[in-house]
């Protein structure tokens, strides 16, 4: 077995973790804000992209450079466990790793602890895409069969489940800022009509440039209101997804897939029926 993993050190991980909840914790204020405190102003476009990086952007950026620090290579070679992190090397042989703590609390994301005999925890703790694969495989590299039962731990199944192979719809390049272009041009094009009488209004008025930056600032703040869109329906799957998991583990992959599915089409498909609504009402 050999994959890619996120190799924590407590200190590493207790800042990517409050730097991770500073970031959805701004996303929540930011919804929260819009819906309820319209006194505030973040309807104006340029206060609510920079409100948006403030409390999002920033933070969440911190977050994935520190990952990108602590990313490592998982592998099992001849009945050790190697994790190799930026010039660093260490090696565990299976047999000595007694068990597996997951996170609890699973920020920066889901993850683990290993124990090993001695008593002690691996220096590292470890953020996987497939934990219940990992664990097989290190019971199997001679790891002491009870390690195998780790994979049962409601939090491993919650873990594996959400973070299994991703959709491609699912990348934020794809999903926020590429789709944002899909409700950004034609609504950008009716504030031109209504504001300059005209699709080229702006530009024939103040110039290429003045038309530019307005058309990214529309960009710029679709692309914001759909990660909030994002959020909201982020927080209906999990709220959802989490009790299964607890309940009944055994359903927690065929529920995860297909509330990821209606999410998916929740997501892509309101917007687009927005827009066809609006074409319906111009004609």
């Amino acid at each position: 077995m050999r994959t890619q993993a996120i190799a924590y050190s407590r200190l590493s991980r207790l800042a990517a973790a409050v730097l991770i909840a500073i970031s959805r914790g701004g996303l929540t204020a930011l919804v929260l804000g819009l819906v309820f405190f319209p006194d505030l102003g973040l309807a104006n476009q340029l206060r609510l992209i920079r409100t948006f990086a403030a409390v999002f952007l920033v933070p969440a950026f911190a977050a994935w450079l520190l990952e990108r620090a602590c990313a490592a290579m998982v592998s099992i070679e001849g009945g050790t466990l190697v994790v190799e992190r930026r010039g660093q090397r260490i090696e565990v042989p299976a047999e000595s790793i007694a068990g597996v703590v997951p996170w609890w609390v699973p920020l920066p994301s889901s993850g683990m602890w290993l124990r090993l005999k001695s008593g002690r925890r691996l220096r590292l703790g470890l953020q996987l895409h497939d934990p219940v694969r990992f664990i097989a495989a290190i019971a199997d590299a001679g790891a002491p069969e009870h390690v195998r039962a780790a994979s049962r731990r409601r939090a491993i199944v919650y873990a594996s489940a959400k973070y299994g192979r991703p959709s491609r719809w699912d990348y934020p390049l794809l999903k926020f800022v590429v789709f944002a272009l899909v409700p950004a041009a034609p609504l950008f094009r009716l504030n031109q009509w209504i504001v300059y009488g005209g699709t080229f209004g702006e530009y024939y008025t103040y110039g290429l440039q003045a038309y530019l930056l307005a058309l990214a600032i529309y960009w710029a703040a679709l692309t914001i209101y759909l990660v909030l869109y994002a959020a909201v329906l982020r927080v209906v799957t999990e709220t959802i997804a989490l009790p299964v998991t607890w309940m009944v583990p055994s359903r927690a992959v065929p529920v995860r897939r297909a509330l990821e599915l209606v999410n998916r089409m929740l997501y892509y498909g309101s917007v687009l029926a927005f827009l066809v609504r609006l074409y319906l009402q111009s004609e």
